[in-house]
């Protein structure tokens, strides 16, 4: 199991270092026209800074990668650490509820970066997997996101330190 969990851990970096690079491709193809302040797709500051953005964490994530797939004790955490840094620095870079569907796969990748880090059962993996995953479906169905996207966020971080709760609950009474 957990050479199995390697992969897919090995993969989604894969993966979000792919969606990194068409980020950039994205905001730079989709610059402001004419008197716009902001690109017209989703960001809230200017394009530059969401690609810099986007490139800074591409180049920490192909680390990350790199040390995964050594198998180098620091990648996992390394991973961790930046993936919950890059959702805090790009909240506000942001328009609207789609930043859930980011946060969603930034908690996948935190589930299976700790479950390569210090080891979780499979139905832990699938338990907060599925679980996120349905959160931001309930949280997306109950809260607006051009209304209610922060009370939105709020509902869907509370399930998710629930979600946790149950598995930590479940670990101690084993």
């Amino acid at each position: 199991m957990r050479d199995f969990t390697h992969k897919i851990l090995l993969v989604l970096t894969a993966i979000t270092i792919i969606g990194e690079v068409a980020s950039i491709i994205l905001w730079t193809l989709n610059r402001p026209m004419g008197g716009e302040p902001y690109a017209r797709f989703s960001l809230a500051v200017d394009y530059r800074i969401a690609i810099v953005n986007a490139a800074t964490f591409a180049a920490l994530n192909i680390l990350a990668f790199i040390w995964i797939f050594r198998r180098n004790k620091l990648g996992a955490p390394f991973l961790i650490a930046i993936s919950i840094l890059n959702r805090v620095i790009s909240y506000p870079l942001f328009v609207g509820g789609a930043h859930g569907i980011f946060i969603t796969w930034t908690a996948i990748l935190v589930i299976f970066a700790y479950a390569q880090y210090r080891g979780l059962s499979t139905f832990e993996i699938a338990f907060l997997s599925l679980g996120a995953i349905l959160d931001v479906a309930i949280s997306g169905m109950l809260f607006s996101a051009v209304d209610n996207a922060f009370l939105g966020l709020v509902f869907y971080l509370a399930v998710l330190a629930v979600l946790v709760g149950i598995v930590v609950a479940i670990r101690k009474f084993r």
